[in-house]
This record gives C-alpha cells, structure tokens and sequence, in this order.
C-alpha cells in the first residue's frame, strides 16, 4: 500500500479512529525501538570445565558422581 492510500484511508476515518490509528502507532514506535535496544543473549560458557582435574589422580568420575548424589 502506498502512502498516499495509507493516508487517504487515514483521512476517510472519524476522528476517534484517527486517534486510535495514531495511539497505535506510538505503541509500535515504542515496542520496535525497545526490541532494537534488548541485549544480546549471552551464550553458555564453559569455564568450569577442567575444575576438577586435580582430582582425577584420587577419585573416577562414577566416584565423585555418587558423592555429590550424597551431597544432595
């Protein structure tokens, strides 16, 4: 649709409905600057991993597994 048909059928309306057109506009103007503006997602990091390597020489994962279901 052009712009010129978008504001003749503007023109067309009654003036509640004009004023409801523009309400909505000024919702949608708020919601899509909002959206733009939103952070990105940040991504799992796995900084953890390797966390417990010192005790690799001491305990098998199935070990260290049941003790932290003790833990619990």
């Amino acid at each position: 649709m052009s712009k010129n048909a978008l504001i003749a059928k503007y023109e067309a309306l009654p003036v509640t409905a004009q004023k409801q057109v523009e309400t909505f506009i000024e919702f949608l103007s708020i919601t899509a600057s909002a959206k733009s503006t939103r952070p990105a997602k940040r991504r799992f990091n796995f900084d953890w991993a390797g966390g417990l390597a010192e005790l690799k020489d001491r305990f098998t994962a199935v070990e260290l597994q049941h003790r932290l279901n003790e833990l619990r």
